[in-house]
């Protein structure tokens, strides 16, 4: 009995599912919405729609275009994966001469992603298309 109990135990710990699973990859695309704020400005409500393409195991392409009422911005950065869900990196706008830092955490079909500059700062939160 003892014994059917242990193989019992092993079957089941071999089977039984992660407490911390890998978050959904964040390859693809996602679309979602948040607010951004310049320096000079009140806070403006942005939607945006994201393509992540791998290069490598932990290194990530975004293509970002967002718009607000009055502009539309497109983003591209190079995100390294630091740890499972949590990605790091640098932006650029180029159409408006800004770059800063950006971060995105993925939580199962979620993801925030936040980013920073001299001039800018904002956080959209984003599903998988």
């Amino acid at each position: 009995m003892r014994r059917l109990f242990f193989l019992f135990l092993i079957m089941f710990i071999a089977t039984a599912s992660p407490l911390h699973a890998e978050p959904v990859s964040l390859e693809g695309t996602w679309s979602g919405s948040g607010t951004m704020q310049a320096v000079d400005r009140p806070p403006q409500k942005l939607t945006c729609k994201i393509n992540y393409k791998r290069e490598t195991d932990k290194v990530f392409r975004l293509a970002a275009k967002c718009v607000t009422v009055s502009t539309s911005i497109n983003q591209t950065a190079q995100l390294l994966k630091v740890n499972p869900g949590v990605y790091t990196g640098k932006f650029e706008i180029a159409s408006y001469d800004i770059s800063g830092r950006v971060r995105v955490v993925v939580n199962g079909n979620a993801q925030t992603m936040s980013f920073q500059s001299s001039r800018a700062n904002g956080t959209v939160n984003l599903k998988k298309s």
